[in-house]
């Protein structure tokens, strides 16, 4: 009872964070995005940063973003259903650049984050896989019958 309590916590409070960062007109004030842009700069004048561009940047981020996405939606099914934590990060950044093209002018629905996102939610639920394959299989509890 208290798995599923803590793992309901965790998927409304992690279901915020998405909103916040996906359904909300801007994600950063400009003061945040500057600090990002002068972080990336930084990055980019060390030794083989050149690669760090702003587009590889925001491509990791929504990986990133989404690999809790997978490990919650496979915590939440059964042990050999796990794959289909993908699919609900896959399902929900769907449903997410829907929304932002139908509802938020000033957003911008990319199908190159349903691809990110759908990498995250992926790497989340193979993360939860392959711990839960290192476990033993739980018990299950046989219902006892009273013989008179």
């Amino acid at each position: 009872m208290f798995r599923k309590l803590l793992l309901l916590a965790l998927t409304a409070g992690y279901a915020w964070v998405i909103w916040r960062m996906t359904l909300t007109p801007h994600v950063f004030t400009s003061a945040q995005n500057s600090l990002v842009l002068h972080a990336i700069a930084w990055v980019q004048q060390l030794p083989h940063g050149g690669w760090f561009t702003y587009d590889r940047t925001e491509f990791l981020a929504n990986i990133a973003m989404f690999v809790p996405v997978g490990v919650l939606a496979a915590l939440w099914l059964p042990r050999r259903w796990w794959i289909l934590g993908a699919v609900v990060g896959v399902a929900l950044s769907v449903g997410i650049e829907s929304a932002q093209a139908a509802f938020l002018p000033g957003r911008v629905a990319d199908p190159r984050d349903v691809l990110s996102n759908g990498l995250g939610g992926l790497l989340g639920a193979t993360l939860v896989g392959f711990v839960r394959s290192l476990l033993p299989a739980p018990r299950r509890r046989r219902l006892r019958t009273r013989t008179a």
